[in-house]
C-alpha cells in the first residue's frame, strides 16, 4: 500500500501543470512584448503588453541614443503607420536571464533584437534591460538598445 501511494504522488507530480519559473516567465513576457512590438498599428492589447512591460519610470535609451520614458514610448504606439513604409516583425535571440549578486527582485536580461522588415532588410541589435518586481510583476525600469554594425 505504501508503494501505491508514492507511485501515484509520483504519477501526480508529472501530471501537474508546473509553475514556470521567474526566468520562464520573463522570458514569455519578453516574447509575448515583442510580438506586441509587431503589430503595426498597436491594438488595446498591444498598447496593455506594452505598459505592463515598462515600468511608469522606465528610462529607455533607444539605439540612436536618445533618451525617453513610458509616456514618449506609449505616445509612439499611436502613431500611424505611413504608407510604403514596411512592416517589422521582431525576434530575440541568445536571451540570458541574469541576478545580479544574487538578488531576488531584480534581474537584467540582454539578448540579441532581430528586427526582419518587410522590404527583406534585417537590422539587429543588442538590447539590455532591467526589471524589478513591483506587486507581484516584473517590469522593465531601464532599456538599452544598441545596433550592430551589419
Amino acid at each position: 500500500m505504501k508503494h501505491l501511494a508514492v507511485s501515484i504522488a509520483i504519477l501526480l507530480s508529472c501530471a501537474a501543470p508546473r509553475a514556470q519559473s521567474p526566468d520562464e516567465s520573463l522570458r514569455r513576457q519578453l516574447t509575448d512584448f515583442l510580438t506586441a512590438a509587431s503589430h503595426a498599428p498597436a491594438s488595446a492589447a498591444d498598447k496593455r503588453v506594452f505598459d505592463l512591460f515598462f515600468a511608469d519610470d522606465v528610462v529607455y535609451t533607444r539605439a540612436s541614443g536618445v533618451v525617453i520614458g513610458k509616456p514618449d514610448i506609449m505616445k509612439s504606439l499611436d502613431v500611424p503607420a505611413r504608407g510604403g513604409d514596411p512592416t517589422s516583425t521582431y525576434t530575440g535571440e541568445d536571451i540570458q536571464v541574469r541576478r545580479p549578486l544574487g538578488t531576488s527582485g531584480v534581474v537584467i536580461i540582454t539578448f540579441r533584437l532581430v528586427q526582419q522588415l518587410s522590404s527583406g532588410t534585417v537590422n539587429r541589435y543588442r538590447n539590455t534591460g532591467t526589471f524589478v518586481l513591483r506587486a507581484g510583476r516584473w517590469q522593465a525600469v531601464a532599456w538599452q538598445a544598441t545596433p550592430i554594425a551589419q
